[in-house]
């Protein structure tokens, strides 16, 4: 009577279907797990990659202490000669700037500075006691008229050297695209006081981040951006109240 169990043939057989089996199953599961994470990598070699901006007008750091970081700058400790260093393809020109009551400002410029993609001029203002001021007037090698009725008074080799090293006591920030308030809200915020001044001038001030920005509302004149350690903000509210 023939034997009814399979031969080793056909078992052989049945086991590689078996194992085929298996293999293809497992393969499906390596694939479904895998197959997210290959798509992904491709989206991603498709997507380009967002790179954080620095230095933007809006991207101010306030210390505890008062002072305040903005444009690569420090308000409260930093000097001129910090500025200097900081755009050196940029050289800083500095000066006195004798007003029309005689009063004197040590003051420098950038002319053109990147301000993350925000290009603008740069002044700065630097700190230095009466006495001094004039007493660098007095040694100053040349005198220069502006179109505002100031003058420019260039400063003697050695006095120049000194007055690099005068803290930096504010910056003013004349960037070439001009832009309104809704714009200037989305960037600083919404400003806890809002000053507009007798000449139509809206100036938003941000006390904390000791920042005052002024518009021309009819889009005339090209936004000023006034700059101080924010624990001397004092100092650009009180002539706006005058």
């Amino acid at each position: 009577m023939p034997s009814s169990d399979p031969t080793p043939s056909s078992r052989l057989g049945t086991g590689r279907i078996v194992g085929l089996l298996l293999f293809g199953t497992l393969v499906f599961l390596v694939a479904a797990l895998v197959a997210p994470w290959i798509w992904q990598t491709l989206r991603s070699a498709d997507t380009p990659v967002k790179v954080a901006v620095a230095d933007l007008p809006w991207q101010i750091e306030r210390r505890p202490d008062g002072s305040s970081l903005v444009f690569g700058l420090d308000l409260g400790h930093g000097t001129l000669a910090q500025a200097a260093r900081r755009w050196p393809e940029e050289p800083l020109q500095l000066a006195l700037v004798r007003d029309a009551q005689a009063g004197l400002t040590l003051e420098g410029h950038v002319e053109r500075v990147n301000a993350g993609f925000v290009q603008g001029k740069l002044v700065l203002t630097g700190r230095a006691d009466a006495a001094t001021l004039q007493a660098w007037a007095d040694r100053a090698t040349g005198r220069t008229p502006q179109p505002s009725g100031t003058w420019r008074l260039t400063l003697a080799p050695d006095d120049h050297a000194a007055a690099l090293t005068a803290p930096i006591a504010g910056l003013v920030f004349l960037p070439v695209a001009r832009f309104d308030e809704a714009t200037a809200i989305e960037r600083f915020g919404p400003p806890p006081e809002r000053l507009a001044t007798p000449d139509g001038t809206v100036h938003l001030l941000y006390p904390e981040h000791g920042v005052v920005v002024a518009l021309d509302p009819q889009g005339r004149a090209r936004p000023v951006l006034q700059y101080v350690a924010p624990a001397e903000f004092q100092r650009l509210r009180a002539p706006l109240l005058r």
